[in-house]
């Protein structure tokens, strides 16, 4: 099965495309993942919609928003309040993961691959086949 990741934008019109994927697809969402780089500087935070894999296992699809919103720990802010609240309307399971920032490598699908690997050793993502 592949297993790849959607990129969106950092910015607000991704914020509401990323909150309007969840409307739309709740059914299919799996999880959302909070992937924070909280030992780096700028202390970003991604986060990601994995989906269910499509029948057959074929495909899984994972949208991503890379570095969107600022570490929430202790301070909270807008984004991440109103992803969690979408989440929260769907009943979607919320995880969290520390990781290393994007920065630190030196193409953005390595940065994928990394996060795929995370994925799947904590179980949230099937193994590969």
């Amino acid at each position: 099965m592949k297993q790849s990741f959607i990129k969106l934008g950092e910015g607000l019109t991704d914020l509401f495309e990323f909150n309007t994927l969840i409307e739309y697809n709740f059914k299919r969402i799996d999880h959302i993942v909070y992937f924070h780089a909280a030992t780096f500087e700028k202390k970003p935070s991604s986060v990601a919609i994995v989906m269910h894999p499509t029948s057959e296992n074929h495909f899984q699809a994972m949208y991503i928003m890379v570095n969107a919103l600022n570490y929430p720990y202790p301070n909270s802010n807008k984004k991440f309040e109103m992803i969690n609240e979408q989440a929260k309307l769907y009943n979607i399971d919320i995880k969290e993961v520390d990781v290393q920032p994007s920065e630190t490598f030196h193409d953005i699908d390595l940065y994928f691959n990394y996060l795929i690997s995370v994925l799947r050793l904590q179980r949230w993502i099937p193994p590969l086949q």
